[in-house]
């Protein structure tokens, strides 16, 4: 994330812990969204790796290696497989149609966000303590950018509040209010800020799987 690899590593850390037990406390039908905070980790821990590529020689040859890999799982994993996890969990048939509907659109902006990352091969910049990657910069079109930040969005954030599961509401406004903290205040670097703040806010999942199914008859 932003800030340090210090950072990055010890966000690693407790998230994978939190993520442990969040996978032990959860059932077959909770396996995807429970997985979500170690994949987080396992997120945190490549930026923190970029981060020591930019301070110690040894993890200079790492560093794009680990840039690459970052971002597919900010800009390819994530709109992608939200939807699918989110969807696992629901029980009111409506709202699982809406959910499904939406793995086709994230799949597509998954691989569409594929292509620039092994074709341009995207750079890390430290700027004001944080990291800058400028793979948008090298698109032609604005118009594309837009389109896939909609998309993104729709994939993303969006699930969360089509969701009955209780505490699910609760997690959506955390992550939009952090991609509007992330706007506002580190406009150059949001793919990696909002990662880390998502990633903080994935602990809420272990709540959300610890209370249990909703009765769909409350949905």
């Amino acid at each position: 994330m932003c800030f340090s690899a210090p950072a990055s590593f010890s966000a690693c850390g407790i998230i994978g812990l939190i993520g442990g037990r969040t996978i032990a406390k959860s059932n077959s039908g909770d396996t995807y969204l429970a997985i979500i905070p170690l994949l987080f980790a396992v997120q945190q821990c490549i930026e923190g790796i970029i981060w020591l590529g930019f301070s110690y020689p040894q993890f200079e040859a790492y560093r794009q290696v680990a840039t690459s890999l970052f971002l597919i799982f900010a800009w390819a994993i994530w709109p992608a497989f939200i939807p699918i996890a989110i969807a696992s969990i629901e029980q009111d048939q409506k709202r699982i149609t809406i959910l499904k509907s939406l793995r086709i659109p994230g799949i597509i902006a998954g691989i569409a966000a594929l292509l620039p990352i092994i074709i341009s091969g995207p750079t890390p910049h430290i700027i004001d303590f944080h990291i800058d990657y400028t793979l948008q910069k090298e698109i032609p079109h604005q118009y594309v950018l837009q389109a896939y930040n909609a998309i993104y969005l729709l994939c993303t954030i969006v699930p969360m509040f089509i969701s009955s599961r209780k505490g699910m509401t609760g997690y959506g406004l955390a992550n939009l209010a952090g991609l509007i903290i992330a706007g506002i205040f580190y406009e150059s670097s949001v793919p990696s800020t909002w990662c880390f703040f998502s990633a903080i806010f994935s602990i809420m999942i272990y709540r959300i799987i610890a209370q249990g199914p909703q009765n769909p008859k409350q949905a």
